[in-house]
């Protein structure tokens, strides 16, 4: 039988300084395309497909988005001050969530409003380097809380999604 009670954890857990990690997931609906500028209509159809930009019935369709509700899973890790007992009190994991990435993504057409999407046209806005710009964006802010970004997951469909663990191996 497990004896739950915490009275009987040992000592030297609370002295050790244990790393707890901690998740917040947040939503945002943005639009995009994906288009290579050094390809043609046909190239960027074949490779991207719908997500070109470009629609096969209208060739003057050009740069023309598509939107995604995107889930982001954000995890971070660190010591449990032992005042509060928290890594990082939710609600300023979630501030730092709203400014950092709801407040630059949410209704946004990414490729038009979006550094560095906006002024790199080559720099294509998959979930891949989303994801890579969401880290360089986040990293900063959990630091000065005393945390460490661990993990990030970005869904763009309920069944596709990248992780990112920074440049861990």
């Amino acid at each position: 039988m497990v004896n739950n009670d915490w009275r009987f954890i040992p000592f030297k857990v609370f002295m050790s300084k244990p790393i707890v990690e901690i998740t917040k997931e947040i939503t945002f609906e943005a639009a995009h395309y994906l288009h290579n500028p050094q390809w043609d209509r046909a190239k960027n159809l074949e490779v991207f497909k719908k997500c070109s930009g470009f629609r096969k019935d209208d060739p003057k369709a050009i740069h023309y988005p598509h939107g995604h509700s995107y889930r982001l899973r954000v995890t971070i890790k660190g010591s449990v001050h032992s005042e509060t007992g928290f890594v990082m009190d939710f609600k300023v994991l979630k501030g730092i969530l709203e400014k950092e990435i709801f407040d630059r993504l949410d209704h946004r057409f990414i490729n038009k409003e979006t550094e560095p999407f906006k002024n790199n046209l080559k720099f294509q806005t998959t979930v891949e380097n989303l994801l890579l710009v969401i880290w360089k964006w986040l990293d900063p802010a959990i630091k000065r809380e005393k945390a460490a970004l661990y993990e990030i997951t970005l869904w763009e469909t309920p069944t596709s999604f990248a992780t990112y663990r920074g440049n861990k191996a």
